[in-house]
């Protein structure tokens, strides 16, 4: 059994992609707070305002041989690819983003990765890829690109010899979120008394605290460390909890002790609506560590 990558020193080397956005943010604080070089793989002209100035930024023009010059002059142990374009009910025009993005960059970098040794990729999916539960039934063309880029990685596996582990992620939420999801638009409506136009409000949904996103990328990492060349796998994370959108909003009231101002049906449920989400394999030696009481009484304390 060959190790791909060793973590076990904590002056490791990764680089990270999609490291200004909320999930790869707090990837990139996080190890780098437990004193791993972090690398942050940007676009040409992209803000790095967000991003924690402990990583060292690395501009991708666009180009696949740029991207292997900079994989190469990095020289990570590992990967962790973040980076996504998620568009929830696609139009015409975000056809072309959502194949640049979640296709064709994630191919540039497993083939950099490839030519230039880096051999351990943690990858995210998503639990959309799983509509009513089926194995594999995208609910929407963004969980179609992420499973096409799945099955370009099982080539890079197997052929290259790249170990690659995909976390199939929930909705996520956590402080400093500048998303605009569910969480924020609920918690932001009960602070300003606005009324918040909803669907009828009976799909459960399963919520998971970026901090246990975490938590899962280190057992990740720790795991592909001690597997064979060419492994390729994914599981799931998942919060603790799963419930309908009437009780979150319930729950956010009761924690809060202050009403949000729901219109229910206002919306109807969108185009192959997730009523139940996908309940896959959890990843081996991982569990949720933040409660969903806890992760929203943090979120409603804070000023």
């Amino acid at each position: 059994m060959e190790d791909v990558v060793d973590l076990s020193r904590s002056s490791g080397r990764l680089l990270i992609t999609g490291a200004t956005g909320f999930v790869g943010g707090r990837l990139a604080r996080g190890f780098a707070d437990a004193g791993f070089s972090v690398g942050a793989l940007l676009r040409a002209g992209s803000s790095a305002d967000c991003l924690d100035p402990r990583a060292t930024i690395l501009r991708h023009d666009g180009s696949t041989s740029d991207l292997h010059g900079l994989v190469r002059a990095f020289a990570p142990d590992a990967v962790i690819h973040a980076a996504t374009h998620f568009v929830g009910v696609h139009g015409p025009e975000h056809v072309a983003p959502l194949i640049e993005s979640n296709l064709l960059f994630g191919t540039q970098l497993l083939d950099a990765m490839a030519r230039c040794g880096v051999r351990a990729l943690v990858n995210f999916g998503t639990i959309w890829q799983h509509f009513e539960s089926d194995d594999y039934k995208p609910a929407t063309l963004y969980a179609a690109t992420k499973q096409a880029f799945e099955d370009i990685a099982a080539y890079y596996a197997e052929a290259e010899g790249v170990s690659i582990l995909t976390l199939k992620l929930p909705d996520t939420y956590g402080p400093e979120d500048r998303r605009g999801k569910l969480i924020s638009a609920l918690l932001q409506a009960r602070t300003e008394g606005r009324q918040l136009a909803l669907s009828p409000g009976e799909q459960r949904i399963n919520l998971l605290h970026v901090d246990d996103v975490l938590s899962g990328v280190r057992v990740a990492l720790d795991r592909l460390r001690g597997a064979p060349a060419g492994t390729h796998a994914s599981f799931a994370l998942r919060g603790p909890e799963t419930l309908t959108l009437r009780e979150l909003v319930t729950r956010i009231e009761r924690l809060g002790a202050r009403p949000v101002p729901v219109l229910w049906g206002a919306r109807p449920y969108r185009a192959r609506e997730v009523m139940r989400p996908w309940e896959g394999p959890l990843l081996p030696g991982w569990s949720a560590g933040v409660s969903l009481d806890r992760g929203l009484s943090e979120l409603i304390e804070t000023p």
